[in-house]
């Protein structure tokens, strides 16, 4: 008697356990496909493609082409600025990850664009970095010999820092380097 109840107890926490792990993996995947289409829509903005235009069904195809390079997705512009290359990139900040979404020029030598996906830097200062302002300032922004966030920018591969925020500002700085080097033993530059 023992053992019948033994065997019915072990198949019904079976059952349970695989339904519960079938029920979180089917959450993941959904998950998933929302990140990356989330993902698709931020690109298409930076880019200045209208959202109705963004929202249709294939929108991004026409857009973009997709090139997987070891862990690393590239995203090669078509249409808006061909030859350019959009990519994530991301690294520890002063509290979290800041995760960054980074377009270079078709010729490596300067960003297109930048955007901010995912941070969680102190509100009023390091948080900062997910203003408008701040990203726009990295238009055009020399990547050569690397780009330096700085008090007072002057050259052509400098943009300023946010005050008040050094860590986050360090932090920035580090990860848009290392996302474009990367991305230079990643992809051929025109």
């Amino acid at each position: 008697m023992n053992d019948r109840k033994m065997i019915v107890f072990l198949l019904l926490t079976t059952t349970i356990c695989t339904l519960l792990l079938s029920g979180a993996n089917l959450a993941y995947v959904r998950a998933a496909a929302i990140f990356e289409s989330r993902l698709r829509q931020d690109i298409l903005a930076l880019y200045g493609v209208p959202e109705a235009e963004a929202t249709a069904e294939g929108a991004f195809e026409e857009h973009f082409e997709v090139r997987e390079v070891g862990d690393t997705t590239y995203y090669v512009a078509k249409k808006v600025a061909p030859g350019t290359v959009v990519f994530k990139a991301e690294g520890p900040g002063l509290w979290s990850r800041v995760e960054l979404l980074l377009a270079v020029a078709a010729d490596g030598k300067s960003l297109y664009g930048l955007r901010v996906l995912a941070q969680a830097e102190t509100p009023g200062l390091g948080g900062r970095i997910s203003e408008l302002a701040f990203q726009e300032q990295f238009k055009g922004v020399g990547l050569r010999p690397q780009l330096k966030l700085v008090k007072f920018a002057m050259a052509d591969n400098e943009t300023d820092a946010v005050s008040g925020a050094t860590m986050t500002s360090t932090a920035v700085q580090a990860i848009i380097n290392q996302g474009v080097a990367n991305a230079d033993r990643a992809m051929e530059w025109e």
